[in-house]
């Protein structure tokens, strides 16, 4: 996906991107990428000749051998993963999303966490409590026909009075990741508990960005021409 841009935007994030890089690289645990942080590899000579990415570097460094998002590094971090989300959204929606709109959530280790974890902490919680809601007309396609109903006893922590509640278990539609280059770059979006698209990007299965926009209110092609890759059409096939 290519997008156009002013020369400004087009070059002013330089640093940052190297600096997301060289992280990724020096984490990741991906064949191709531990080459280039050997000597004599990308990241190894980058970091030998670029001071200033090597401050930013060093100064996240930690005395165990990882990293920290703190300063420059937090910055450079941020910095990319907006830029990505806006470019993302105008690619497959055609719509412009300001900065200011996106908000970075995680930058997760995939050593430690994988993206089914992730996307289990970004999901609302598949149980509803819908004690006070009123119930649907039945009808075939209703969700009481397709959802279970389950009457839950609880204790309240103040007075320790039981009560009964009643919640409908929510059947998650499974999630569809999106695969620009296999083991580089995927992305999935996710509907959070607020209603906005948490989008995960999984950077060459060792870094997992977590980053939150507004819900889109339309779909749109992935380019002129072309179809969206998230569109229902798509899943038909």
């Amino acid at each position: 996906m290519t997008l156009r841009a002013c020369q400004k935007c087009n070059c002013g994030f330089s640093i940052d991107e190297n600096v997301v890089k060289t992280l990724i690289s020096l984490v990741s645990t991906h064949p191709e990428l531990a080459k280039q942080r050997e000597p004599g590899g990308r990241v190894y000579r980058a970091l030998a000749r670029d001071r200033r990415l090597r401050s930013v570097i060093d100064s996240a460094r930690n005395s165990d051998g990882n990293y920290e998002l703190t300063g420059q590094l937090l910055v450079s971090v941020d910095r990319v993963m907006r830029k990505t989300i806006q470019g993302l959204f105008f690619g497959l929606y055609e719509r412009f999303v300001s900065a200011s709109e996106i908000e970075p959530l995680w930058l997760v280790d995939q050593r430690f966490m994988t993206a089914d974890q992730v996307i289990d902490q970004v999901r609302p919680s598949p149980l509803r409590d819908i004690t006070d809601e009123q119930l649907p007309a039945i009808t075939p396609a209703s969700w009481p026909v397709r959802e279970p109903i389950f009457f839950i006893t609880m204790k309240s922590a103040q007075s320790q009075e039981r009560v009964q509640r009643i919640f409908r278990l929510v059947r998650e539609t499974p999630v569809e990741w999106v695969e620009f280059q296999p083991d580089v770059f995927r992305f999935a979006f996710v509907r959070s508990e607020d209603g906005r698209a948490v989008c995960i990007l999984d950077l060459w299965k060792s870094l997992l960005v977590v980053v939150a926009a507004p819900w889109p209110d339309r779909r749109g092609p992935l380019r002129r021409g072309k179809r969206n890759p998230l569109s229902r059409e798509r899943r038909r096939r």
